[in-house]
């Protein structure tokens, strides 16, 4: 006979750290304290882990996080265009090298490329760039293989057995670990334990996201510039 202990609302939270899956996964199962979630644990993580990188750009504005600032450089391949590197998430800047000099690309969306630069052949330096399916593309059409570098926002691999520790584990456990506790409430259908985890993983995303703008502005004064 199983006998289920019913999960109690914390006062504070366990002294054993949360380091690495195997640890996040022993933190959930004793939150809860039930033998029947056990199997389902990969399922909470990966919901968590999910939610995590979607609410972090619906909630910054489009924007991502540092931890996910990754360099991208490469170069402009025959085709004029430059594919999506791995785990693309978002683009924070692309930088064009030109006769020694780097130069910013201006965002635009496709259309404006087709419409603006609408002949497909090589012309000239580009200015601007598009995402269109899983490439970059470029509007003057790129005469040459120009380099390219900036930084791009990465989801990185999951959590699993082979891949223990992430930017998650490592710099957001508390924050991870709630997450799965709301995934883990949702199954159970608990709704006092819905609507505490939910309330704790949003104070804390909140504040995370926070700290990445203070971070981000930080030794800097405010200043008018011309566009």
């Amino acid at each position: 006979m199983t006998i289920f202990v019913p999960a109690s609302y914390p006062s504070s939270y366990p002294s054993d750290a949360i380091r690495d899956y195997p640890t996040l996964q022993t933190a959930i199962q004793n939150w809860f304290a039930r033998s029947d979630i056990g199997t389902y644990i990969d399922y909470f993580i990966q919901v968590a882990e999910e939610r995590i990188y979607r609410d972090i750009f619906t909630m910054n504005q489009g924007a991502g996080v540092a931890p996910l600032e990754t360099a991208i450089n490469t170069t402009i391949n025959a085709n004029g265009v430059v594919p999506l590197p791995v785990g693309y998430l978002g683009v924070k800047h692309l930088l064009v090298s030109l006769n020694n000099c780097t130069f910013e690309l201006v965002r635009k969306n496709a259309e404006f490329i087709y419409t603006k630069h609408a002949f497909r052949a090589p012309g000239s330096a580009p200015e601007y760039f598009a995402r269109e399916g899983t490439n970059f593309i470029f509007g003057p059409f790129p005469d040459s293989a120009y380099a390219i570098s900036g930084i791009y926002w990465q989801r990185f691999l999951p959590l699993s057995a082979t891949n223990p520790t992430t930017w998650m584990t490592q710099l957001t456990p508390l924050m991870l670990l709630q997450a799965c506790n709301a995934a883990v409430a949702g199954f159970l259908k608990d709704s006092a334990m819905i609507q505490f985890w939910e309330a704790e993983y949003s104070r804390t995303i909140q504040s995370f996201l926070m700290a990445d703008r203070a971070e981000a502005i930080s030794g800097s004064s405010l200043a008018m510039t011309t566009a």
